[in-house]
């Protein structure tokens, strides 16, 4: 995925590296580890478990943070993450089972609204949403992502799991929410057939 997004040729093109930004991962927490040691997690907050050290009970959100900040460390650099001088505030709100409420996410979201300046927070990322259940001009969780959008803060957010049925037919109106925020970025998956 990483090759695939054209970030290790931005890196190489315009000599950055995310170094000085704060990624938000509001997902399952985060683990420490060779790619993404204790010392590039500024910040973790559990909304779960109420716990104060950085950990990740499902597994998703350190993938997720790998995918955004991971050094390579652990595969001499051949896995790097697309932002891998970046550092991760790690806000968990997902359980051991991946599951999650949406008033844990708004909480989350809340937070960054609060504290984006003190982290130096400027990527939010949500690798979750539930479906859409009324407009996105009512939503709470959209409007929140507005409000962090308005501020400046880039929002990027799964489009969801749903796009094709198990008989590989298109799923219209498969875009969860919060991704179908005007200001987010909704991100989904490719298959290019080899097209």
């Amino acid at each position: 995925s990483i090759a695939a997004s054209g970030s290790a040729v931005a890196r190489s093109r315009y000599s950055v590296s995310g170094s000085g930004v704060a990624v938000a991962v509001i997902d399952s927490g985060v683990k420490p580890h060779t790619d993404l040691p204790a010392t590039r997690i500024k910040a973790f907050v559990d909304f779960v478990n109420g716990r104060t050290s950085a950990y990740d009970d499902y597994g998703h959100g350190t993938h997720v943070a790998g995918i955004v900040a991971g050094s390579g460390a652990a595969s001499n650099g051949r896995y790097a993450g697309a932002a891998p001088g970046a550092s991760i505030v790690a806000l968990k709100v997902l359980d051991a089972n991946g599951s999650g409420k949406t008033s844990d996410v708004m909480a989350a979201l809340e937070w960054v609204l609060a504290n984006h300046a003190t982290y130096g927070i400027r990527v939010v990322n949500l690798s979750l949403g539930h479906p859409v259940y009324e407009s996105a001009t009512t939503d709470p969780l959209v409007q929140l992502v507005e409000q962090l959008s308005q501020r400046g803060i880039v929002v990027v957010a799964s489009a969801g799991n749903s796009g094709k049925n198990a008989l590989g037919q298109t799923v219209y109106g498969s875009v969860m929410s919060p991704a179908n925020a005007q200001g987010a970025i909704a991100v989904g998956a490719v298959d290019t057939g080899n097209t």
